[in-house]
């Protein structure tokens, strides 16, 4: 008898996950405004972009990170002078679109929405600045899109796939059957902490925006976002670009450690600007830094036509 219990038990706790991955795995988001930004409708995924500064069809378009959103960038993008400035939501994040495709969470498919964005908005010259996976989105847009993109900053992209350091948590919540069941307490801050921290330096306190955009993320945004075909190291497709490229990196990032991504990209002929004592994502540990290192770059993109 004890045993047909625990046999039946194990069923029941068997079927559940299924049905719970069934149902997580089917999980779509339509586009609603974040963070003060506004939907465009598209052909494709519906995105959220936030906008600074006068109009005009030449842009700063920022791009965020894995699990981020347009938040992250309020301050850098406020202290940007004198220019448009278009902070955008990818595919899933923030107040953009989640939809059911996998592969509009990729690479390719985030540089697809990101270009569709900026048609809508009217911008034929961009200077992008992406973040971590924004980065590579970026140098995938570039490579799409050359005669729009001018010029390029990536601030701690990995130099190639090898030279990250993922949190266990991460890998554990794409797992088959129980990755949907753990991915269900993406919403208790107080197991998301440990993960989130890796984001920042050690000493720097998580803040809530990390939170708040974590928890806008599907079960497929938090699994499919950021794949890419071929293994060519981003650090060399930077370089290979034709055009000015900036390299920004966070002093104490553990995340996408900073000596061996700095030295990676240093092999393919980059010398990254390196910000003291910042983390992973130094637009929001140190956004007077960032900004300083990145202003001098972006401006000598208007002074050059």
């Amino acid at each position: 008898m004890k045993w047909r219990i625990i046999a039946i038990a194990a069923v029941v706790v068997v079927a559940a996950l299924v049905l719970n991955a069934f149902l997580v795995a089917r999980a779509t988001r339509s586009a609603q405004a974040f963070d003060g930004g506004r939907i465009l409708e598209l052909d494709g995924p519906d995105l959220n972009v936030k906008e600074f500064g006068p109009p005009g069809d030449r842009a700063v378009v920022l791009l965020h990170g894995y699990s981020a959103s347009v938040q992250w960038w309020d301050r850098v993008a406020a202290a940007l002078p004198d220019q448009r400035v278009i902070a955008v939501d990818l595919v899933g994040h923030g107040g953009s679109e989640a939809p059911r495709d996998a592969a509009q969470y990729g690479i390719d498919g985030q540089a697809e929405a990101v270009r569709r964005a900026l048609d809508a908005l009217g911008v034929r010259d961009a200077v992008l600045v992406g973040h971590s996976m924004g980065g590579v989105v970026a140098i995938a847009l570039a490579e799409q899109d050359p005669e729009r993109v001018e010029r390029v900053v990536v601030s701690d992209s990995p130099a190639s796939d090898d030279l990250v350091d993922e949190p266990a948590l991460a890998g554990l919540a794409c797992a088959p059957l129980i990755g949907p069941a753990v991915d269900l307490l993406r919403s208790v801050d107080a197991i998301t902490d440990s993960s989130l921290q890796t984001g920042f330096a050690a000493d720097f306190p998580v803040p809530p925006l990390a939170h708040r955009s974590l928890e806008q993320l599907t079960h497929a945004g938090v699994c499919e976002s950021g794949k890419q075909d071929g293994d060519r190291a981003a650090a060399d497709r930077l370089a290979g670009l034709n055009k000015p490229v900036l390299v920004v990196w966070g002093e104490r990032d553990v995340l996408t450690p900073t000596a061996s991504n700095v030295e990676r990209y240093r092999q393919a002929g980059l010398s990254p600007v390196v910000i003291p004592g910042a983390g992973h994502s130094p637009m929001v540990e140190a956004p007077g830094e960032f900004v300083n290192a990145i202003t001098e770059f972006i401006q000598s993109a208007a002074s050059a036509t």
